[in-house]
């Protein structure tokens, strides 16, 4: 009992924004998953919940190389995860469960991990990778001309 007390301390010291962040995104999360994924209300919902998430994550970048890298990471490990899934998890799954290894609850516990990881953390990374850099790119342009601007009018 003690150690659950600890743990809701530790949740309370967290800084109020992040406690924002915490609950919105669990509270999409429990609507995305009551919706179902396997339609577009319930996939729009949990994008928003990574989104909510994400956000919370980067909120205090201010460098241009951390989105560029957010955005190159989910487009390239979107297509390495569903590679590695197409081309080694399941033939081996095959070679080692046999042809029923796709009804194991095993199974499916991996493909509707990946598969969700691939549905959801690869677009809403790719979004906020690029428009992060975007905005960013376009506020360092009008600090620098601003700059600029100032030093030789004068």
């Amino acid at each position: 009992m003690a150690g659950i007390k600890e743990r809701l301390l530790v949740l309370l010291r967290l800084p109020r924004r992040k406690r924002i962040y915490l609950i919105i995104f669990i509270l999409l999360l429990l609507c995305s998953i009551f919706v179902g994924l396997d339609n577009p209300t319930g996939i729009i919902l949990g994008w928003l919940a990574i989104a909510v998430l994400a956000v919370a994550l980067v909120r205090r970048w201010r460098k241009l190389w951390y989105f560029l890298v957010l955005l190159i990471v989910s487009f390239i490990g979107a297509i390495i995860l569903s590679g590695l899934y197409v081309e080694v998890a399941w033939p081996l799954a095959n070679w080692i469960g046999g042809v029923d290894v796709t009804k194991s609850t095993g199974w499916r516990v991996f493909h509707v991990i990946v598969s969700n990881l691939i549905l959801l953390v690869t677009p809403v990374g790719i979004i906020i990778g690029f428009t992060g850099f975007i905005i960013l790119g376009i506020w360092r342009l009008c600090q620098w001309r601003h700059r600029r601007g100032t030093t030789s009018g004068t």
